[in-house]
Parts: structure tokens; sequence; C-alpha cells
């Protein structure tokens, strides 16, 4: 009897392991299969379970992004990018300035070496459409999951399409203000003003400062004061729609029109009749002095990303900013939005992409604001952030942030023969700080509106 309930015990403890084989086998099927684990088990959290084990990283072949470009100021915000993206590397091909001419000469001889170029800065599409050499990055952004949740100002990328592909996009906002040395302000009796002044403020001021026998003047004998705060002025007062002296649709330039010419005018007057403005003849006697604003010799200058952050750790001086005065009609800055473009012949489109939208992450809005620059994305985080910004502590925040949404935009890429329109700051430079006739420019812009028109009609055939 013993014997034979030994082997019905033995026969139950067997059935009952097989049935716990088979559970256990059809467990681990559904776990494969993506079923619910079951408690207690190993892939339910048990340590050392194959399941819970996090995947491998990916692993990417190094990629090296040739950026051409005529700014060499960016190095750190490469590294921030490489430290995301440990694959990647961007390297700065420099030229020699603002050229796209000397962009695509550039462009060319990478491809034709082998070694393609994969991103670019750019001032005017003409030169690359005709080559077919920029790719059309809206299918790249179209399929970007973190682009769709940016908020941007309208018509951010609009901006730079021709027939319905985007080309480039702004890689930067780079806005203008007024500098101004506060040390001069307290010498000559002078208040800081509102950030509602207006232009006659401004002129009244300039003129207070001026003292030839201190060697100090009411204006930095800078160009841009020429160039990108006369024309500002134009749009302030009404005289021109747009930036650059352009009219409504961006086909026209106005600087030829009797209003333009008489606000070019009034700026002349600030070295013809005021004297706070040196002009060149007398800058070229004093130097330095009266054509840097970290001297300390002049009252007000021109303050933009490349200035600010040598300012900020050279000046002797107290110094703050000030947004670009109020004119007839409204208050408008100068804004550069600097375009970068995917080469069409690049090697690494993924990675160059990658770098594009990289500019729109809070890590490098953040970076920019650091740098002087604005933020593009539209955010309570990136406003508060200018007030943890090491460059604004202690300036004029308020002013910072009525610049960003102020003014105007520069035209530039989807006009054609713009790059070569540019040379209309030299002609307004020889007015304004040579004393050169104003109606000296109408010849010249006379003969540009007729070549972009013809460009553009060629274009659209």
């Amino acid at each position: 009897m013993k014997r034979r309930g030994h082997w019905k015990t033995a026969l139950l403890l067997g059935i009952v392991l097989l049935f716990s084989v088979v559970m256990s086998a059809c467990s681990g099927k559904n776990n494969e299969s993506g079923g619910t684990p079951a408690p207690g088990s190993e892939s339910a959290g048990t340590p050392g379970a194959s399941a819970s084990a996090p995947p491998s990283e990916e692993k990417h072949d190094p990629v090296t992004l040739r950026l051409i470009t005529w700014n060499n100021t960016y190095q750190e915000l490469y590294d921030k990018f490489h430290a995301k993206y440990p694959w990647i590397t961007v390297e700065a091909d420099l030229i020699g300035g603002a050229d796209d001419n000397g962009i695509v000469e550039k462009t060319a001889a990478l491809e034709a070496a082998g070694t393609p170029a994969d991103l670019t800065w750019l001032m005017d599409f003409t030169p690359y459409l005709k080559g077919g050499l920029l790719e059309d990055l809206k299918p790249y952004m179209d399929q970007d999951e973190n682009m769709k949740n940016v908020k941007l100002p309208e018509g951010f990328f609009e901006s730079m399409e021709i027939g319905g592909k985007r080309f480039a996009i702004p890689f930067v906002d780079v806005p203008m203000w007024i500098l101004v040395n506060k040390d001069l302000l307290d010498k000559y009796g002078l208040e800081m003003p509102s950030n509602d002044w207006t232009y006659d403020d401004f002129r009244s001021m300039a003129k207070a400062a001026t003292d030839p026998a201190a060697g100090e003047y009411g204006l930095t004998n800078d160009p841009i004061f020429a160039g990108h705060f006369a024309t500002a002025m134009a749009v302030a007062n009404g005289s021109a729609p747009n930036l650059a002296y352009m009219n409504a649709d961006l086909t026209q330039s106005v600087l030829n029109s009797p209003a333009v010419l008489a606000d070019v005018k009034w700026m002349q007057e600030l070295m013809t009749k005021d004297g706070s403005l040196p002009g060149n003849k007398k800058a070229a006697e004093l130097g330095d002095s009266v054509s840097k604003f970290i001297t300390g010799k002049t009252l007000f200058g021109i303050g933009y990303d490349a200035v600010l952050e040598s300012l900020s750790k050279e000046a002797k001086f107290e110094w703050d900013v000030l947004p670009f005065p109020k004119g007839k009609v409204k208050q408008s800055t100068y804004h550069i939005y600097g375009p970068i473009a995917m080469l069409a012949g690049s090697k690494h489109k993924d990675a160059a992409y990658k770098w594009i939208s990289f500019q729109f992450e809070m890590e490098a809005q953040k970076w920019k604001i650091d740098h002087g620059a604005n933020a593009s994305v539209i955010s309570d985080e990136l406003n508060a952030y200018i007030d943890q910004s090491p460059l604004w502590k202690g300036k004029n925040k308020s002013a910072v942030i009525l610049t960003k949404d102020m003014g105007s935009i520069a035209p530039g890429p989807t006009i054609p023969a713009f790059s070569e329109y540019m040379w209309w700051q030299p002609w307004v430079s020889e007015v304004i700080l040579d004393g050169k006739d104003p109606n000296s420019v109408i010849p010249l812009v006379e003969a540009w509106n007729k070549k972009t028109l013809q460009l553009r009609s060629e274009a659209a055939k």
C-alpha cells in the first residue's frame, strides 16, 4: 500500500510540474507579444529581467557639417549642438565678407573637390536658384514634430518662401538699439529719456552733448547711422513702407522719393548744421575716439549683438540702451533676419536639418538672448529670461522687450539682386557722412529698380 501511494503522489507532482511549465511558456509568449506580465514575474519588474533592460543606444557614424558663413562668433552654440548630438560637429567655413557671389563660388569649389558644404548663410536667393543650389526645407519642417509646437511671429518662415518652397529660414533675429553713455548724460545735465522718446529728442540731446574742444560728440561716427538708422527713420516717418527703403510689395526702392530724400537730408544736417555727428572728414582726424562708442567720447551709438558683448566686458563707463525714437507715424527699429539655407549638394541632409531645427529650441534661444539677439520663439519663459541674462543685468530691460516686437524686419532674400542693392548703404553714407548731394542717389536707385524688375520677370518665365 505504501508503494502504491508513493506512485500516486509522484504522478500528481509530475502533473503539477508539467502544468507549471506550460503556464510559464504561455506567459512568456504573452510578454513577447505585448501582453501583461504575470504578477511577481521577472518581466513585471524583478531585478535582472531582460525585458526591463534599457534599449542599447543607437549608434551613428560621425558627421561633420560644413557651414559657409562670414561670422565666426557662434562656436559656443556649435558646441551646445554637439553636446546634444555627439556624432555631429559643425565646422564654420569662413569667407571674407557678406558676399553671395563669394559663397556661390565657394560652394561650387567644394562640390568640385568632392567635399560639398551642407549649410550656408546668404543674402539674396537669385544666384543660388539659378544653379539649383538650395534644398527646399518645407518638407523637413512639415514632418518635424518639435517645430509644430513652436510659436513664431506671423509670416516668420513665409518671408523666405518662393513658389511654395522654403529655401531658407531666419537663423537669428538681430535687433538694434540706441546705445547711451550715461556718464555723458550726467556731465551735460541730461536725463535718460523714456522709451517713447522722439527723433526731435534724439537730435536736441545729441547737440547738447557735443563739445569739440573736449573731443566729445553727440553721435558716434558709425556708418550704421547712415545705413540702418536712417532707413528705420524713413519707416517711422511713413516715408517708406519697408526697411531698406522698399515699397509695399518689395518690388521697388523708394529711396529716390522726395519724402525719403527729406529724411536723408535731416540726417545729413546732424553733421552740417548741428555738428553732433562728426562726419568722415572730422573722424579721420580724431580716429577711434569718435568712431567707436566704447571709447566713451560719444553720447549715442548703435548697439547690436556683435557690439554688446565687447561693450559689456570692456567699457569703462556706465551705458544703457534705448529703442530707436518715435517718428511721425510710429516707432520702428531695425531687425536683421540672418537667413540660413541647406545646400542641395549636402551629403548629410538629415544632420544638417537637425542644426536648423535646433535653433528654435529653448537652449539655443536663450543663448542668443545672452549674446544680444532676440528670441525668435514667442514664449513667456523667454521673455522672463531677459531678467536672468547676464548681458542685460542693470540695463533698460523694458526697452529690450519692447524692441523685440517693435519695428520692421529687413527684407532681402526674395528680392532679385538685393545683395547688389545693399549698396544703398554707401550711397546714403556718402550723403550723410561726406555731405554729398542727396539727389546723387536718384540715378543709382532708378538703375537698380529697372534691373530688379527685369530679373523678377525672367524668373517668372
